[in-house]
């Protein structure tokens, strides 16, 4: 009795140690210590128990989120080999992982696999695969898996029309985009603020910016709330009207509802303003953003500095450019060269040539625009 007690205890205490062990690789697999996580299925074989799925799925997910696709496929042969059946969740990382990779015919192949297994792909493994493609710029075939998932009685979701439409908007194909938008409404599936953005951002550039406004307006209608990626399309289609009055409108609306701007939509702004030459507006928003904690990198400096000097505000362009220096980020080659342009336009040529020495003592090298402009000024 005492030793049938003792045997027992001894399986509760390699059941919780195998229990602490899969937690510990499950952990170097998250933390990308794919390498230490690998060698557990061969430490439990020599302690007579089997790996499970569980384990296989999280050492080759993590295995393909590293990118080491090879140890991937060496480990998802072995499971077979093993007995172990791969399931849904094995085929989808697997898959993600050669997909991110741009290996279609490797990707093709396992959901093959998968079928012929007899393993049904899910809306997680198709939205995979027709992301990938939509990216790739491969629409044709995203929509033909598209047609598939009927045949195989999984139903698309937003994930899967998100995909497609900026798809098909990036390749330039806007009318199949708008059917397919059409197709998504009337099969009851909303859309959400990706969505949102994917079709603004696609009416602006074919210059169809009230279009887009209105879109923004019916969604906010329809309680879906558009983000800074949505509100940064918006107005850069505006910008590059250069109707800078209703730029001003949307970033007003987008401040009401909460939603600052950040430096992507900062910079977007300025240099929107300071082409529309309203260089004092375009100020406004570089101290605002200041004052809020966001850090400028150079391209707003860049775009006041150019506009400040194609308005003949040198001195203001030679003041930004000392701020600059003193607090960063680092001029670069642009830099000098837009003031260089400034001060010689200006006639300050003494100023220009000091400027032009600088350059050099700051460890930038000189390109071919910035040796013209001093040439042709000379």
């Amino acid at each position: 009795m005492m030793k049938l007690f003792e045997r027992s205890v001894a399986v509760v205490v390699m059941k919780k140690k195998m229990i602490s062990e899969l937690h510990n690789k499950s952990t170097d697999c998250k933390t990308g210590n794919v390498d230490q996580a690998i060698k557990l299925p061969k430490d439990m074989e020599k302690g007579n128990h089997k790996p499970t799925i569980l384990m296989y799925n999280a050492i080759i997910d993590g295995l393909c989120k590293d990118k080491q696709i090879s140890k991937a496929h060496n480990l998802f042969e072995e499971m077979i080999c093993k007995g172990v059946v791969p399931d849904v969740f094995t085929y989808s990382s697997i898959i993600h992982g050669v997909c991110s990779l741009g290996m279609w015919k490797d990707a093709e192949s396992y959901v093959n696999k998968m079928v012929n297994s007899g393993v049904t792909p899910d809306i997680v493994t198709f939205n995979i695969v027709i992301d990938a493609h939509c990216k790739d710029g491969r629409t044709e075939k995203a929509q033909t898996l598209l047609e598939l998932m009927s045949t195989r009685g999984v139903s698309p979701n937003v994930v899967t029309y998100n995909s497609l439409i900026d798809g098909l908007c990036n390749s330039g194909q806007w009318e199949e985009a708008t059917k397919l938008f059409s197709e998504m409404i009337d099969c009851g599936i909303s859309p959400d603020v990706c969505m949102l953005s994917i079709l603004i951002d696609a009416m602006c550039k074919e210059g169809m910016v009230k279009n887009a406004h209105e879109l923004l307006d019916l969604m906010i209608e329809r309680c879906v709330e558009p983000n800074t990626i949505t509100y940064s399309a918006l107005m850069d289609g505006y910008c590059f009207q250069g109707r800078m009055d209703k730029v001003t409108k949307v970033l007003h609306s987008m401040v009401v509802r909460g939603c600052e701007p950040d430096v992507i939509n900062s910079n977007k702004l300025i240099n929107g303003y300071c082409k529309a030459k309203k260089l004092d507006e375009a100020m406004q928003i570089f101290e605002d953003m200041c004052s809020k904690g966001l850090t400028p990198d150079v391209i707003p400096y860049n775009s006041l500095i150019e506009g400040l000097c194609k308005v003949r505000r040198v001195a203001a362009a030679l003041e930004l450019f000392e701020k600059m220096q003193a607090r960063g980020p680092s001029p670069n080659v642009y830099t000098y060269s837009t003031l260089l342009n400034g001060l010689f336009t200006n006639g300050s040529y003494e100023e220009a040539m000091r400027l032009f020495g600088k350059l050099e003592n700051d460890g930038l090298e000189a390109d071919i625009v910035t040796y013209n402009t001093v040439i042709d000024n000379m």
